[in-house]
């Protein structure tokens, strides 16, 4: 009740309210806004029950755990419901889909908007079987629970639709209530009351039906009073629920899993872990030779990781060949199907699982081959980011998300393979968003992400996941919160006042670095700084560039309106003006779709040239 009142007391500490009540400790995973977006979170935590059993088969050898989710009849119309329905068929998993069917969506009548409302039959198709029970008779919903609920925990998923009525509207502001339904409502509340009717039913016969209701009087009396005398939480608490890892976290110092070892040798097969070895030394041995690419340093990451914590799983498309740019490479073929899932060509069903494994102790990889299919899972994301303040610090969401993205001068990949998602995500309150332009820093931060209790998402170079090769600091975290100085201008050029600070990220790295020769031949130098943390900003190591050459330009890999740029120029607007010698100059996309042709494509992407010719100009007295 205090949650509800928005009180330091709730469960939530009053950041969830009426909407996201979480309980941890009785498994209560939340109330969900999104219709629908709670289905593939369910599915993800009856993965976490399968994935307990199968890291420790003598402690859960009496575990008869089940997920339970509850949807509308409206909302089971969601194309959802059939992704979610065909997961659980395939690995047979223990969740029981609870439809609550009061023949609405929303206001609409269900019967309306869809062909047919036997939601119960839905799952026919995935051999998933169904029941539909008569919701006011108390009894009755009884017996099918009970029924339901012990062919779960024996034979996998199933659904419960209950048929019942609905006596307010769907919320306060329901027009419903403006419809003149006087003698409906009448009616309702003495014939379809499933409690009134449990009262005259011959099961209530010989309760004392006067003390339990005095009973329920006092507890609700006493939360009200307790909600009302609750403290309202204060001011500076949504701050501290941004994040559950601050920046400057040192992920080195997170301790590995203590039985890794054992867990890891009880759980593969011999001959399968041995290769996956013996291609980590392969690796390794590219990385001390200075050959190692950006998509085999986040591989090697990513399967050093896994061995380091059985924790973490790992879910994409086409997994099982190593999707488009190698990332989850042979990690179905070492830890199996269960710990390294292959996935239906859809981004919000698997990105919704992995925040169900992840509100149940487990760290998610999500691989998104290219990043703007996350397009998809922009509901998952904005949930996996906000999770952790609305349900009041109690549940961590350590989810990590990769994809090349970003779009380079001639990459000819149309507008939809070419979209800047990292902008996207930039306004998702609780997401850290990184970018690695080398194999060095795409191996680091990986590792530090998927460490990192907060959901994070690692963009990487698409025209560049196999060009770049160097070496990697093999076993250390790199920093996800710091923005990195790649080249320093001369103390001549600052102290000519020939000296740029260029910021940038991705495929700008090298249009920048490429040009470096060109802009110095002219007398100007630049201090380049890579934007490796987008999210949040890394404003300190910007304002000690800025102290020296007091001008800024930004190579900004997004669209003109609402970019990467926008925000950065506008914070150092807003904190760092006073050091400026001139306005931030900015050299963004175009704000019209990427085209393919090359012609088309130099009018909407900037080039080395245009850095040239911008910090020519910005360097002028």
């Amino acid at each position: 009740m205090a949650e509800i009142y928005g009180k330091a007391d709730g469960v939530c500490r009053g950041a969830g309210g009426t909407m996201h009540i979480f309980d941890k400790a009785t498994y209560f995973h939340g109330g969900w806004a999104l219709v629908a977006e709670q289905l593939p979170y369910a599915v993800g935590a009856a993965r976490s029950i399968l994935l307990d059993r199968r890291l420790d088969p003598k402690g859960m050898i009496d575990d008869d755990r089940i997920a339970v989710v509850f949807i509308g009849d409206g909302g089971a119309q969601n194309g959802r419901m059939a992704e979610c329905l065909n997961a659980a068929a395939k690995e047979k998993l223990p969740i029981l889909f609870v439809v609550i069917d009061n023949g609405r969506a929303i206001n609409t009548f269900t019967h309306d908007v869809s062909a047919s409302n036997a939601v119960f039959l839905q799952g026919q198709h995935y051999g998933v079987p169904g029941l539909r029970v008569d919701g006011e008779q108390v009894d009755q919903t009884l017996k099918a629970g009970r029924a339901v609920v012990d062919y779960v925990r024996t034979c996998g998923p199933a659904i419960l639709q209950v048929h019942t009525y609905r006596l307010a509207g769907h919320s306060p502001t329901d027009p419903e209530i403006e419809r003149g339904r006087k003698a409906e409502r009448k009616w309702a509340h003495n014939f379809a009351d499933p409690i009134k009717l449990f009262e005259e039913s011959p099961m209530a016969k010989g309760l004392d039906l006067a003390a339990q209701k005095e009973r329920a009087r006092l507890m609700v009396d006493h939360a009200l009073a307790f909600a009302s005398n609750s403290p309202e939480p204060p001011a500076e608490l949504a701050e501290q629920l941004e994040y559950p890892d601050t920046p400057g976290t040192d992920y080195n110092t997170r301790p590995a899993a203590a039985d890794a070892v054992e867990v890891t040798r009880k759980t593969c097969d011999v001959a399968a872990l041995m290769a996956c070895k013996k291609h980590i030394a392969s690796l390794h041995a590219l990385a001390r030779l200075g050959e190692l690419t950006i998509s085999g340093a986040v591989n090697l990451a990513v399967l050093e990781e896994m061995l380091r914590d059985p924790t973490t799983v790992c879910h994409a498309e086409d997994l099982q060949v190593g999707s488009a740019y190698s990332i989850p490479k042979m990690t179905q073929q070492t830890f199996g199907s269960l710990r390294a899932a292959d996935e239906i060509i859809n981004e919000g069903h698997f990105l919704g699982k992995a925040l169900g494994e992840a509100l149940n102790g487990y760290r998610p990889i999500v691989e998104m081959m290219h990043a703007d299919f996350a397009i998809y899972g922009v509901p998952e994301l904005s949930t996996a980011a906000n999770t952790y303040s609305t349900s009041g610090g109690q549940m961590k969401v350590p989810l990590t998300v990769v994809g090349a993205g970003g779009e380079a001068p001639g990459q000819a990949f149309g507008a939809q393979h070419s979209q800047p998602f990292h902008a996207y995500v930039m306004a998702i309150p609780g997401l850290k968003i990184g970018t690695a332009a080398t194999p060095d820093a795409a191996y680091g931060m990986m590792k530090s992400m998927i460490r990192d209790d907060s959901p994070c998402f690692l963009f990487l170079p698409v025209q560049r996941m196999e060009g770049p090769k160097g070496r990697v600091k093999l076993g250390e975290c790199a920093p996800i919160h710091k923005c990195v100085l790649l080249e320093s201008a001369s103390d001549e050029a600052v102290e000519a006042r020939k000296a740029v600070t260029v910021l940038t990220y991705l495929h700008g790295v090298k249009e920048a670095q490429d040009i470096l020769g060109e802009i110095r031949g002219t007398g100007i130098d630049i201090d380049l700084v890579e934007m490796r943390c987008l999210k949040p900003l890394d404003l300190d190591t910007i304002r000690t560039s800025l102290a020296r050459t007091h001008r800024v330009l930004i190579l900004d890999e997004s669209t003109r309106t609402g970019g990467v740029g926008a925000t950065v120029s506008a914070t150092i607007g807003e904190q760092l003006f006073d050091m400026l010698d001139k306005p931030v100059h900015r050299l963004a996309m175009s704000d019209a779709p990427v085209p393919f042709g090359h012609s088309l494509e130099a009018a909407v992407v900037q080039r080395g040239q245009d850095l040239l010719k911008a910090i020519k100009e910005l360097a002028c007295p």
